[in-house]
């Protein structure tokens, strides 16, 4: 089978070319081109396809990745949210765009680096998505958003691989350069990985000083600009202020950040829109495990999708400080079964 595989130019995509070369798969590589401070990582995927014998393609996707996926960034923190622009970009680009012009060269599957295993249910006749065996490495949060139709191209092959200590020697005998590269680490289009400093520099209205207030509305001191903090946040604010406040909501509209305790923190019920169902087999009301980041808490609910396509999960126990512009995501044990983005917690 002809599969393509999303180059970064990283252990866990290289690794992930070599065990499908090695399935006598026919392999290319496929890079995505999003911004210009990305020479380096072009470069050591294209090294990578080089000592593997495969071809690498540049998919240059620079223009559009700046209108959407920068732009939904700066968008969000001006809506005095929390953005995350991988759930953006993984839907858009990497199992969007990527894939389909994957096809165009050829490639009748796809796959990449990520840690997650996909899974045909014989009885349901449908795929499913299941956390990957190494659960420190799991990266199913941030694919829940994953059709069938997508999900019977993708191939995973590090999803069953216990250790990152594994992988790196899986790959060290064929390119040891790119075996020791550490993780990436921050938002990858900010070269200097400050988010504050991204948005000064792109003049957002994120970052306009205004001013601390209490649940009254009373002044309590100013702050550098809204996109400088998060919910739950208790250190960085005024001097006099942290330590004895947790930023509790955000005001884009008159630009204020108020502060409370942290009993204001704790929120019941969370509302997500464009919430995605993997599969189609599940009864509702439903019964879930929700986090609602990366490596957030595992909290206990229940599942109510909505008509609109939104759908609430209300928790026995409470979530702290969940922050709209992030995504909720659901599982029964290993298996995803949803996820969108919150738009309302109470």
């Amino acid at each position: 089978m002809k599969i393509a595989v999303g180059m970064s130019g990283g252990i866990d995509s290289s690794t992930t070319a070599l065990l499908l070369k090695t399935q006598n798969h026919e392999v290319i590589g496929v890079t995505m081109y999003l911004f210009e401070h990305q020479l380096e990582e072009i470069e050591n995927a294209k090294r990578v396809c080089e000592a593997l014998g495969i071809e690498h393609h540049i998919m240059d996707y620079r223009k559009d990745f700046e209108e959407v996926i920068i732009g939904n960034f700066i968008e969000t923190y001006e809506k005095g949210h929390t953005p995350n622009p991988c759930l953006h970009c993984n839907r858009i680009f990497k199992y969007g765009r990527l894939i389909e012009d994957a096809i165009k060269l050829g490639a009748e599957a796809f796959s990449t680096g990520h840690y997650v295993r996909v899974h045909y249910n014989e009885i349901q006749k449908e795929f499913e998505l299941h956390r990957a065996v190494n659960a420190r490495k799991d990266q199913s949060y941030n694919l829940y958003h994953l059709t069938q139709e997508t999900l019977s191209r993708l191939y995973f092959p590090l999803g069953n691989i216990s250790s990152k200590e594994t992988v790196r020697q899986l790959f060290e005998k064929v390119h040891i350069k790119t075996a020791q590269k550490k993780d990436s680490l921050g938002i990858c289009f900010i070269s200097h990985k400050e988010h504050t400093r991204f948005l000064k520099e792109q003049g957002s209205s994120a970052m306009n000083r205004g001013c601390f207030v209490d649940k009254s509305g009373n002044f309590l001191g100013y702050h550098q600009g809204i996109a400088s903090y998060t919910l739950g946040q208790k250190r960085k604010l005024a001097k006099e202020l942290s330590g004895k406040f947790v930023v509790i909501d955000i005001l884009p509209e008159s630009n204020e950040v108020v502060l409370g305790e942290e009993s204001d923190l704790l929120k019941y019920k969370l509302t997500a829109k464009s919430f995605n169902l993997v599969n189609s087999y599940h009864t509702f009301p439903l019964k879930v495990q929700v986090i609602v980041s990366q490596w957030s808490a595992v909290y206990e609910g229940i599942l109510i999708p909505h008509a609109n396509g939104s759908a609430e999960i209300t928790v026995e126990s409470p979530v702290r400080a969940p922050s709209c512009g992030q995504a909720m995501v659901c599982y029964q044990d290993s298996l995803l079964i949803g996820g969108g983005i919150m738009t309302q917690v109470e």
